[in-house]
């Protein structure tokens, strides 16, 4: 193993640990932390109130950072994997399909930052949706769509491990 292979190892490693910070702490914040905030949103204290803006502050430190650190480690591995020539069009296109909807992750957690107390305060509150379609639309929006697309993600890079390693058998 030479030093190209050791760094490339700990640009995969940072990639994965960064990747499963972001969506595991998002699994977290949408299974527990949001359930627990609602749930003490009637009787909460100012305390109780500061702690989860205080995570909610952190959080946000933690997926800018994850953010930065998968596109420079995301662009480094894209180069590894496609500068030798062995790839072949399926890899290109599921990457790109990767790329794509990293992206759209990416926006989705930047927008959600735009929205400021002022615009909560008079943000349209409606009761949960009554119809199957308008709670199946309500389940795949919002902060869960970031979720679902991180768990996609997940799976993308795992089919592009397969495809990878089918071209290099050939």
């Amino acid at each position: 193993m030479n030093v190209a292979d050791v760094f490339l190892l700990i640009v995969r490693w940072v990639h994965l640990v960064s990747a499963a910070a972001w969506v595991g702490g998002s699994i977290f914040y949408l299974v527990v932390l949001r359930p627990a905030q609602r749930r003490s949103a009637a009787d909460a204290t100012d305390a109780t109130k500061s702690v989860f803006a205080g995570a909610a502050t952190e959080f946000r430190a933690l997926v800018d950072t994850c953010i930065f650190v998968l596109l420079v480690t995301g662009i480094i591995l894209t180069l590894n994997r496609l500068t030798p020539g062995v790839v072949g069009v399926p890899y290109v296109a599921v990457l790109g399909v990767k790329i794509a909807l990293s992206v759209w992750m990416f926006v989705l957690a930047r927008g959600r930052r735009r929205r400021t107390p002022l615009m909560e305060a008079y943000a349209e509150r409606s009761g949960p949706p009554q119809t199957r379609l308008g709670q199946a639309v309500h389940a795949v929006s919002g902060y869960n769509s970031l979720v679902i697309l991180g768990i996609t993600v997940f799976l993308v890079s795992d089919l592009l491990k397969v495809l990878f390693e089918l071209a290099l058998s050939r």
